[in-house]
C-alpha cells in the first residue's frame, strides 16, 4: 500500500518525464490535425490550391484600381495654391491663404461679411451690392518734394532733386507743384492751371441801396402815378422822410430840389393770397404790385416791390466786389456783375454777386470757352 505522501514523491521525482510525456502527446494530435486538414496527399492539397488561383477573376486577385479623383484634384493644388495675398509693392505673402477684407457697407446698411480682398476687375461687394474701397497704390517720392517719381521722370524732371518743385520748367508763371496739383503739363506753357485758382474774395462786400422805397400806387386818367418814400431827405416842415412821386416815364422826384436820379418805366398791379399771422385757415389779399424803375446814370433797370411800411430797408441796387489777384504783381478789382476781368490776357466775365451770411460767393465765367467758376470766402 503506497502511502499518501509516497505518491506525492513519486509525481516529484518523475516529473521531468511525465511533462515530456504529454509535449509528445499534444505534438502528435497537432500532427494529426494538420494531416487531416492537408488531406491525405499533400502535393495533391499543393496542385488543388494552384488551379484554385488560376481560376480566380482578375478583380478577385485583391489590388483594386487606384481613385485617381483624389490624386488629380491633389495635383492641381499643387500646381497653382491658393494665394490668399498678393505680392505687391505694399503687401507680400508666403504660404498665405486667400486674402479676404470685411466690407464695412453703411451705417444705414451695414454688412459686415467676408468678401474677396482682390475684388480688381469688378469692386462689388457680392452680397450688399455696395462698391469697396480700392487698395491705395504707394505713390514713392524718392526726394520729398511732393511730386511722385513717376510724373517727374514722366517730363523729364529729377527725382532726386527736390528743388524742381519750386522751379517753372516752362515759364508760364506756375510752377511744376502747382502744375501737378491742377494736372497740366510743366514742360507746356499753354497747358496751364487756371487763372481764377490764383484769385481770391476779399471782404467786405459793398452794397450800392436805392434811395427810397415803393409804397404806392394812385390810377389817373393818363395811367398810374406811383409814390416812394425817401428817409434821407427832410420834408417841407424840415422832418426826415419824404414822399416822392412820378408817373411812368417821369423822374422820381423831379420837382424837388433833389431828384433821385432814377425814372419811373412801369408799374404793374399784382395780388397774392397769405395766411393771417395767428388766425390758421385765415387768408388776405395781399399788394405785390411792382414798379421798373431806371438808373438815369448807366440806364441798369430795378424792379420794386410794394412795401407795407415806410421803414422798411431800401432795396440794394449794386452789390460791388473787391477779388484780389496774385499772380506776379498783386491786382485788385472793384467788380459788379457784368464787369469783365483780364487775367494775363485770359478773359473772364462776372456773372453773379452773392451774400453769404458774412461770406460771398461770386460767380465768374470764361468769356471764350463760358466755363463758370464758383469763388467763396467764409465770413471774416
Amino acid at each position: 500500500m503506497i502511502s499518501r505522501s509516497g505518491s506525492q514523491n513519486f509525481f516529484v521525482a518523475h516529473y521531468e518525464w511525465l511533462a515530456l510525456g504529454v509535449g509528445i502527446v499534444v505534438l502528435l494530435a497537432g500532427g494529426a490535425v494538420l494531416a487531416l486538414s492537408l488531406g491525405s496527399d499533400p502535393d495533391a492539397a499543393a496542385a488543388d490550391e494552384l488551379a484554385r488561383i488560376d481560376r480566380m477573376k482578375p478583380s478577385e486577385t485583391g489590388v483594386k484600381p487606384l481613385e485617381m479623383q483624389s490624386f488629380e484634384s491633389a495635383m492641381s493644388l499643387m500646381r497653382k495654391p491658393p494665394v490668399l495675398a498678393e505680392v505687391s509693392e505694399t503687401a507680400a505673402s508666403f504660404l498665405a491663404s486667400e486674402r479676404r477684407v470685411i466690407c464695412k457697407g453703411t451705417a444705414e446698411k451695414p454688412c459686415g461679411k467676408a468678401i474677396p480682398g482682390d475684388v480688381k476687375a469688378c469692386p462689388v461687394c457680392p452680397f450688399c451690392g455696395l462698391k469697396q474701397e480700392e487698395e491705395k497704390k504707394v505713390v514713392l517720392d524718392a526726394d520729398g518734394d511732393g511730386l511722385p517719381d513717376d510724373w517727374e521722370r514722366r517730363f523729364g524732371l529729377n527725382p532726386n532733386d527736390s528743388s524742381d518743385a519750386s522751379a517753372d520748367t516752362d515759364g508760364d508763371g506756375f510752377t511744376n507743384a502747382e502744375e501737378y496739383a491742377a494736372g497740366t503739363d510743366p514742360t507746356n506753357a499753354k497747358d496751364h492751371p487756371d487763372y481764377l485758382d490764383s484769385l481770391s474774395i476779399v471782404l467786405p462786400l459793398k452794397e450800392t441801396y436805392m434811395p427810397f422805397v415803393f409804397t404806392r400806387a394812385t390810377q389817373i386818367p393818363s395811367g398810374w402815378r406811383c409814390e416812394f418814400f425817401d428817409a434821407n431827405q427832410k420834408d417841407d416842415y424840415g422832418r426826415m422822410g419824404r414822399t416822392l412821386t412820378a408817373a411812368i416815364g417821369e423822374e422820381i422826384g423831379a420837382s424837388v430840389k433833389k431828384p433821385s436820379g432814377y425814372v419811373l418805366k412801369g408799374y404793374e398791379r399784382k395780388e397774392t393770397k397769405r395766411q393771417r399771422k395767428g388766425m390758421k385757415g385765415m387768408m388776405v389779399t395781399v399788394d405785390v404790385s411792382e414798379a421798373t424803375v431806371e438808373r438815369k446814370s448807366d440806364g441798369k433797370s430795378i424792379k420794386l416791390v410794394i412795401v407795407e411800411s415806410k421803414k422798411t430797408k431800401p432795396a440794394p441796387v449794386d452789390v460791388q466786389a473787391t477779388l484780389s489777384y496774385e499772380r506776379g504783381t498783386v491786382k485788385t478789382f472793384n467788380v459788379v456783375p457784368g464787369d469783365e476781368l483780364d487775367l494775363n490776357g485770359t478773359k473772364y466775365k462776372v456773372v453773379a454777386i452773392e451774400r453769404v451770411g458774412k461770406g460771398a460767393k461770386v460767380t465768374v465765367a470764361n468769356s471764350l470757352s463760358g466755363k463758370k467758376r464758383v469763388l467763396e470766402a467764409l465770413e471774416q
